[in-house]
């Protein structure tokens, strides 16, 4: 393995590069770089873009959610749960989640770290390279198609926050070896199989250029995003900005913004496939319980803004952290039952379903030729135009201010945070704050 020139110099800085951890996310405030033009979609959205965690996903209790895809993370299925001697797999966990999924028409990714103790001296250090090959190897053959029938698993993830001390201690040249070796021994084992960039946060400005020194590295010479199949941001907003505002979906997308910006410098192409692989907001430092708490009809306006500025801006897969911690982030998808098990759907959680049923099918586009999808005017009320067979869906909202808009003059219904449709004539006027604003037209 050798850096051609530019890149060896690159290594040496990046080798030295401190890795962030949570207790500078409140000090600091990500840097909003200017960011090309987002492109307008030539997809149409399906399910497997509604995705969520859950740390318990067995066939025993499978979440109460209507998801399209499952991201294995907090959910017993590490390397180091797996592997539980050298050469020794327990993989009966895993089998029962990917019975479950099955069952449920749920897609899944898994996360291949982290490192088992006796390869590294901590699940967050750099492993022995042949083990993890070792392992790889193991975990798509278990899940390919040739196995089951099916494809187990549809992508594998190479690590969880590449650049949170917590869970990645070696440098960005260590972790792009292991992104290279896992890409070369899934596409040899199951070609169809999608290899995931390693996660990275993206909260403040030394976490967005450590992700512009890792998409930088060439391995013989050769980029490593050409070792994944979609690049992994983690686009949690900070809980609070040093200017004393909230981080919102809207900031999240700046993020996203500023991060894109970075890569691109670095060679990674535009058309390069995204995944926001978790997301929620007010999560606390450290990445522990919760802080600024919001009423339900706030955090189910979040949910449904998440998906469609996610789905706007080109992301491929949104996967919400989480179905089954209601004690993570402010905003919340259940609530706690009788049991532990029996969690039951918030009003975020059925907005989850509801951003399902207004953007599934469908496609977006910008509500003028030129506009791009969810264009934002002056006054800052967000418009996102979303064309299905049976005719137009219009989401309107304004994240600061109460402002009126006019609905198209074929508009016959419309649908708020609630779910609840509203017959009205087209044409007409109507109120938009926060809360998005489902305007259903034939044209």
């Amino acid at each position: 393995m050798s850096l051609s020139p530019l890149p060896r110099r690159l290594a040496r800085t990046a080798a030295r590069l401190p890795v962030v951890g949570g207790a500078l996310a409140l000090a600091l405030a990500a840097t909003m770089l200017p960011a090309t033009p987002a492109q307008a979609l030539s997809y149409r959205i399906d399910k497997r873009f509604f995705g969520v965690h859950d740390t318990n996903p067995s066939s025993a209790s499978w979440p109460a959610l209507s998801a399209g895809s499952l991201r294995l993370w907090d959910a017993g299925v590490r390397w180091a749960d797996i592997e539980t001697a050298p050469g020794v797999f327990d993989f009966a966990r895993l089998d029962d989640i990917v019975r479950a999924a099955k069952l449920h028409n749920v897609e899944l990714t898994l996360v291949l770290g982290q490192t088992p103790s006796f390869y590294g001296a901590s699940t967050s250090a750099m492993p022995d390279m042949t083990a993890w090959t070792s392992y790889v190897r193991a975990v798509v053959t278990r899940y390919s198609p040739a196995v089951w029938g099916y494809r187990g698993i549809a992508a594998y993830q190479v690590w969880n926050e590449a650049n949170v001390t917590s869970y990645w201690t070696g440098t960005p040249i260590q972790m792009a070896q292991l992104t290279r070796a896992a890409y070369g021994t899934v596409k040899t084992v199951d070609p169809g199989a999608l290899v995931i960039g390693p996660a990275f946060a993206a909260r403040i400005a030394e976490q967005t250029r450590g992700i512009g020194f890792f998409y930088y590295i060439r391995l013989d010479g050769v980029p490593i995003w050409r070792s994944l199949d979609a690049i992994a941001l983690n686009l949690y907003p900070l809980a609070r900005y040093p200017d004393g505002s909230l981080g919102t979906p809207e900031k999240s997308m700046s993020i996203l913004a500023s991060t894109r910006y970075q890569m691109q410098l670095r060679g990674v192409p535009a058309s390069k496939p995204i995944w926001n692989t978790e997301i929620n907001y007010g999560l606390a430092t450290g990445g522990s319980g919760a802080s600024n708490a919001m009423t339900a009809d706030r955090q189910a306006a979040y949910v449904l803004r998440t998906y469609l500025l996610n789905a706007a801006n080109g992301i491929r897969r949104v996967d919400w952290y989480a179905w089954d911690r209601p004690d993570l982030g402010n905003t919340k998808l259940s609530s706690p039952g009788a049991t532990s098990d029996a969690l039951s759907k918030t009003l975020a959680g059925r907005a989850f379903e509801l951003a399902q049923a207004w953007l599934v099918g469908g496609k977006l586009a910008g509500a003028r030729a030129t506009a791009k999808p969810c264009a934002k005017d002056r006054a800052g009320t967000y418009t996102c135009v979303i064309t299905y067979p049976g005719g137009v869906r219009r989401v309107y909202w304004n994240p600061t201010r109460t402002v009126a808009v006019t609905t198209a003059k074929t508009a016959t219904f419309m649908v708020g945070v609630y779910g609840k449709r509203t017959a009205i004539k087209g044409g007409s006027r109507k109120t938009v704050d926060f809360h998005p604003l489902m305007v259903r037209s034939k044209s």
